[in-house]
């Protein structure tokens, strides 16, 4: 790496500045306010009240502890990798189990809905019902979930009822904590955005076939994939199923995203790239289902 720095610093200086625009225009907009919110209710002691209204439906489903939905809710409603810090974080606090919190970040940690809608659906493949692309993703990480055969045990439910041993804190210092806890760990993500992009930039200008490039860019980073992928002469259905399953997978950026933020845990994040690995295989298959009826 120290060599390629030095004999080519123009691509390495490119690539460091579209993944350090990425992290400032899209990244911290879209996790900074729900990151600070999220820890903030996890510091208040008041996600129980948001776990009780989801409980019936997330408990019947993927068979979460009451407190365990919390984190479920907002993996899928925000993005990489704030799914897997709530339920790390929830973790580390004994709210949750070891095996509850592996299982939630296997399936509640995804592409924010806004990526696949706006950026995925309309910018790259411009489908007319772009959020289809929205429920694909939605869809294999429930069928993912499903396939774990997860079931909360007596031991869950003890630690999930367990907060005798939590910190009271007052507004102000959870406010405080908030922001710094979320501010360290979007400096992380920014880093490994950085880096990443900037292996992504060196595959441009290897001398190998466009569709190695193509897999290259999907393994590594989802953004710059899915535009690659969109751009090619692929036909419109492999695009749409190739592109499904890069999101769904999220890249090996957004593992080391999630393993950054894990860290301080117990928790594997070999179990957790197993886990991708095959959501996004079902993100592909029911790709091809679905848009062989849809137009």
């Amino acid at each position: 790496m120290i060599i390629l720095l030095v004999i080519f610093p123009e691509i390495v200086c490119n690539g460091a500045e579209k993944g350090l625009m990425l992290w400032f225009r899209v990244i911290i907009p879209s996790l900074m306010p729900f990151m600070i919110i999220s820890t903030l209710l996890v510091k208040l002691n008041v996600t129980g009240y948001i776990s009780r209204i989801f409980y019936p439906v997330f408990h019947r489903i993927f068979g979460l502890s009451e407190e365990g939905c919390y984190p479920a809710v907002v993996g899928m409603m925000s993005g990489y990798p704030l799914g897997a810090a709530t339920a790390g974080d929830m973790y580390k606090q004994k709210i949750i189990s070891k095996s509850e919190a592996q299982y939630i970040m296997g399936f509640c940690n995804n592409a924010s809905p806004m990526f696949m809608i706006e950026y995925i659906g309309v910018k790259c493949l411009k489908l007319n019902k772009p959020v289809i692309m929205l429920i694909i993703i939605y869809a294999s990480a429930i069928i993912n979930a499903l396939l774990s055969g997860y079931k909360s045990d007596k031991s869950d439910e003890s630690v999930s009822g367990g907060n005798q041993n939590r910190r009271n804190y007052s507004v102000m210092e959870a406010v405080d904590e908030s922001i710094i806890n979320s501010a360290v760990v979007l400096v992380k993500v920014g880093g490994y955005i950085i880096l990443f992009s900037i292996i992504t930039n060196f595959i441009k200008y290897l001398p190998v076939p466009t569709l190695i490039k193509l897999v290259g860019y999907g393994i590594l980073e989802i953004t710059t994939g899915g535009e690659a992928v969109a751009l090619s002469e692929l036909s419109l259905l492999i695009k749409k199923s190739v592109i499904s399953g890069i999101c769904a997978f999220g890249g090996l950026s957004s593992v080391a995203q999630t393993s950054g933020v894990l860290i301080g845990t117990d928790l594997s994040i070999k179990k957790y790239l197993i886990q991708k690995i095959r959501q996004g295989i079902i993100a592909f298959i029911l790709s091809v289902i679905i848009f062989s009826f849809i137009s």
